[in-house]
């Protein structure tokens, strides 16, 4: 391919102009939107048929490295430090904004109606009737968790792969993460000339397959402009304007976790504030338009390392399981709506429902390692439950704003997790520590 010829597909303004193109499609010409559908699943099942192998190369390559180094300790220690931190710090301030925007959010007469009318479309005497397939599909495994009576000990239980290969066919995410990560501890213990040859193996893969993303971004502005024709040919607009309070702050705590992940980024790498939106440009375009995290790890993981000169090895783990597991937009997306729920339901929100929805917000994010966007709403069950609200009416509610907010979604975890590894992979971080460690020993 002649990249001369072909670099003005890879502009910011064709890729937005196909953005553009497909939301007018998708509004006006519904049918013509049904008819691109099948190119929009192709190419997001081309950037989703590179994941699994540079997530897997990358956690391999960086996990054996990191253990061959001379300060692995210290950098395990310190990412799940990080990831720790943010998980909580993440959670706090949601629910403080959420909890200062609790007026703004009050139920009104139309918006009952609303909720009154989604649940009667898919609640009939108690017996599930759907009037959309994804839905029962959704409810249908929702409930099959909830009988296996899910909680902290069974999600830890469910991580390890019994069969690795069904975890690969299942797109299981977050198993698939653990074995790889049990394979890079594992190659540290065999001889060095096998450790070379699986080294080389795993990094040849992830080179390939970063390769093959970078030639299927010539054909981003046709994939994004089927994608946004689909997504938009489905909302409902009528509910969302009912909704249109809810989606609002869930939009603003969402816009405010963006930028001070930005600042975040900006602080911990060299260059100017813009030099980031540069670097992860293709990241970001691919969450918004795919409405898919996991499908911008590689684009992500090439814009630290070579765009912003972060540490590879510990960009490349901290990014693949950050992604995976750490699904931070959720627990803001979870922590505003257990404030709508409560509101919803007359509950008082004091310091024990607080602290309730601090902890099992995050334990809720958690859960939804792996799953997709629409399965990964019905986890706010685990923050209603302890606070006695029933979940079904939010679960439903979710469903049907989850269309307009997944992207942003997509987007705030991308960029969380970004500015995680910033932390975690800095040199500045690092001279940081060393200051300290030093300010201690004069101090002794």
């Amino acid at each position: 391919m002649n990249k001369n010829k072909f670099d003005i597909l890879l502009s910011p303004w064709i890729i937005i102009s196909g953005m553009v193109l497909g939301i007018i499609i998708g509004i006006k010409y519904k049918m013509l939107a049904l008819y691109i559908k099948p190119f929009g699943d192709i190419y997001l099942a081309l950037l989703q048929m590179c994941v699994i192998p540079i997530m897997a190369s990358a956690v391999v390559v960086s996990v054996a490295k990191l253990l061959r180094s001379k300060d692995n300790n210290s950098h395990f220690k310190k990412i799940m430090k990080v990831f720790a931190i943010f998980l909580f710090s993440v959670s706090f301030v949601s629910l403080v904004i959420g909890f200062v925007a609790k007026p703004f959010m009050v139920i009104d007469v139309a918006t009952q109606r609303t909720i009154g009318e989604i649940m009667i479309e898919n609640v009939e005497d108690d017996d599930v009737v759907y009037s959309d397939p994804a839905i029962k599909e959704i409810d249908s495994k929702y409930y099959e968790e909830e009988e296996k009576e899910g909680g902290l000990v069974d999600f830890i239980i469910n991580i390890v792969p019994r069969n690795i290969f069904k975890a690969l066919t299942d797109g299981d995410n977050i198993k698939i993460v653990f074995f790889f990560m049990i394979l890079g501890v594992m190659i540290n213990f065999i001889p060095q000339n096998f450790y070379e040859v699986i080294i080389i193996l795993f990094e040849g893969c992830f080179c390939a397959f970063q390769q093959l993303i970078s030639v299927s971004m010539y054909l981003l502005p046709f994939g994004l402009c089927a994608l946004m024709a689909t997504q938009f040919s489905q909302i409902g607009f009528p509910i969302l304007i009912s909704l249109m309070k809810l989606i609002l702050v869930i939009t603003a705590v969402f816009l405010f976790m963006f930028i001070i992940s930005t600042v975040i980024v900006w602080k911990m790498t060299d260059g100017s504030y813009l030099k980031q939106f540069k670097a992860l440009k293709d990241a970001i375009i691919i969450c918004l338009g795919t409405r898919n995290s996991l499908a911008a790890i590689p684009s992500g993981i090439t814009g630290l390392n070579k765009g912003l000169k972060l540490n590879k090895d510990l960009v490349n783990l901290s990014v693949t399981l950050g992604i995976t597991l750490c699904r931070y937009a959720y627990i803001i997306y979870f922590s505003i709506s257990a404030i709508f729920a409560m509101q919803l339901y007359g509950c008082p929100i004091n310091m024990s429902s607080f602290l309730i929805i601090i902890f099992t917000s995050v334990l809720a994010a958690l859960s939804t390692a792996g799953a997709p966007g629409l399965i990964a709403v019905t986890m706010v069950s685990i923050i209603l439950t302890p606070l006695g609200i029933p979940p079904a009416a939010i679960i439903v509610i979710l469903l049907a704003i989850d269309p307009i907010l997944d992207p942003i979604v997509a987007l705030v975890n991308l960029y969380l997790n970004s500015a995680a590894a910033a932390v975690i992979a800095s040199d500045k971080e690092v001279i940081f520590e060393q200051k300290m460690k030093l300010k201690e020993q004069v101090g002794r």
